[in-house]
Parts: structure tokens; C-alpha cells; sequence
């Protein structure tokens, strides 16, 4: 399946950062709105922005570890944020590709990554090869 090929390091998306943290924050309020009980509520907020953590942690930059991805005739690696070297790895059944969003489940390493890849933040021909790929694969 050589037609999708595809090699991204995709820029940092500061939209989707913003669209995640408030996603998160109305997420933790809720509870205080429906008038849960004080020490659920509070339960479910932490909770909640706890998983804004792990949410930013799959957003390309700086705080992601994984910084590129390849999938080609060789098969599907990924580099490592800090590292020279590409790793085997392969895609992961949880990929999932949107009009304007995607989300790439890889496993390398013994360990699982993922990324959510927005259409501005790479080229929009990379971006289509993308989701083709993972239309295909997953």
C-alpha cells in the first residue's frame, strides 16, 4: 500500500489545545452546575482535569513524545521525541480518522502512543494520505 505513504512531524496545534482545555474545564464544572454533592463533584472535577493531562500528552509539540511518524513499503515507525533513531511500530486498532481530526493509536517499544493530529497542522495533501491510510488499515 505504497500510495498512502506518509511521513509527518506535524506542527503544534495551538486551536486544538485551546478546544481541549475548554472541553476539560466545562467538563469539571458540570458537576457544580447539576448540583452533585460537594465531595463528588469535587471528586469528578480532579478527575476530570487529570485527564486534561493525559489529553495534552496526544497533542503534537513539545510535551508529546512521540515527533514523527512513517508509513511506508518498510512498514510503520515512529522517532521519538530526543531520539535520532526510528522505531518499528504499527497502528493500532483505535485510530480513527474525522473530516477534520485524527487520531493515530500506535504501539512501539512495548509501549502505546497517540496522537490527535488536526488538519492545520500539516500540509492538507500529507493530512489526506493520512486519513486514507488509517481508513484503510483500522
Amino acid at each position: 500500500m505504497t500510495s498512502f505513504a506518509v511521513a509527518i512531524e506535524p506542527d503544534e496545534s495551538p486551536r486544538l489545545a485551546a478546544l481541549a482545555l475548554l472541553l476539560h474545564l466545562a467538563a469539571a464544572a458540570s458537576p457544580w452546575f447539576a448540583r452533585v454533592a460537594a465531595p463528588l463533584a469535587a471528586a469528578l472535577a480532579l478527575l476530570t482535569l487529570a485527564g486534561l493531562a493525559l489529553t495534552l500528552n496526544r497533542l503534537p509539540g513539545r510535551h508529546c513524545p512521540l515527533a514523527a511518524l512513517a508509513i511506508d513499503a518498510r512498514g510503520c515507525r515512529v522517532r521519538l521525541r530526543g531520539q535520532q533513531d526510528f522505531l518499528v511500530a504499527e497502528l493500532g486498532t483505535g485510530s480513527r480518522a474525522y473530516p477534520w481530526l485524527v487520531h493515530v493509536d500506535i504501539r512501539a517499544g512495548g509501549r502505546r502512543f497517540g496522537w490527535l493530529v488536526a488538519a492545520g497542522s500539516l500540509p492538507p495533501g500529507q493530512f489526506r494520505r493520512l486519513k486514507a491510510r488509517i481508513r484503510l488499515s483500522c
